[in-house]
């Protein structure tokens, strides 16, 4: 069965980041006193600090980082670009961060949307990456693709071949974080949330209808966990991982459940 290893030390799990700074960004999120590039800013965060969780052991006193995880953020609009040192460690990448005011340095002023090009980037990046001893061997790869979905480019074909990249233990999976709202599921916590299925789900809008399509379905293991461990107890079957900002601590926990280590297992790290 695939999709079986833990993420450790000796198997790294490698976190890959698009997210969109162009014009579009730069707009409010309505209902909200806040633009768009600001919630990217916030779920980008929430990825770094449970990964740097994660990766923390206590000894005694001292916490002692030893990382499991890497990290690979593009920042687009009209094309991509490479933030920070390329490939880093979970501690490089935040310290990063951090020295940069807990910030990517977006703001919507790369101008226009070429999700193409940025997918383009990911996959030259990942189809390297996955035949390095460090990860050939790991739970595959993420990608989190952090949008508001308006491209003047279709990058669908790019995500469906990135998801037929593999490591050993299974595909790399591709994960869509809408930043809006407007879709038809109706729910009102993670309590009801059950999981974007199908286009009924999303509406009629062809930006989400094709991020959508550009979602991996939910293996199995991690949405078992997240049923077991009472985060979303209604996860529907073939739900993708897809989600808007309503669902944004879905992405931490995704990761958090990844390789069948959900939060009641036995938490054994090498």
């Amino acid at each position: 069965m695939a999709y079986e290893k833990k993420i450790s030390r000796t198997e790294p799990g490698l976190i890959i980041m698009v997210v969109d700074d162009s014009g579009s960004m730069a707009d409010y999120l309505p209902g909200t006193t806040d633009p768009k590039y600001i919630w990217v800013e916030r779920n980008v965060g929430i990825i770094l600090k449970e990964c740097l969780g994660r990766s923390t052991e206590l000894k005694g006193n001292t916490a002692e980082i030893k990382p499991r995880y890497y990290i690979y953020i593009i920042i687009y609009g009209s094309e991509p670009k490479v933030w920070g040192s390329g490939e880093m460690d979970i501690q490089t990448a935040v310290e990063q961060y951090a020295n940069a005011n807990n910030s990517l340095g977006l703001g919507g002023i790369c101008g226009g949307t070429n999700a193409q090009a940025a997918f383009q980037e990911a996959i030259n990046f990942i189809s390297k990456a996955i035949t390095q001893d460090r990860f050939k061997r790991s739970f595959p790869p993420m990608l989190f693709h952090l949008t508001d979905g308006m491209s003047a480019t279709d990058a669908t074909p790019l995500a469906q071949q990135i998801q037929q990249l593999a490591t050993e233990d299974g595909n790399v999976l591709v994960v869509n974080a809408y930043i809006g709202t407007q879709t038809n599921l109706n729910y009102k916590g993670p309590e009801d949330f059950t999981g974007y299925v199908d286009i009924c789900d999303i509406g009629s809008s062809e930006d989400n209808i094709r991020l959508f399509n550009m979602s991996s379905e939910t293996p199995d293991c991690i949405r078992q966990n997240l049923i077991d461990d009472e985060i979303f107890p209604n996860l529907r079957e073939g739900s993708h991982l897809f989600f808007d900002v309503r669902t944004k601590e879905m992405l931490k926990h995704t990761i958090q459940v990844v390789g069948s280590l959900g939060s009641r297992a036995n938490r054994m790290m090498r």
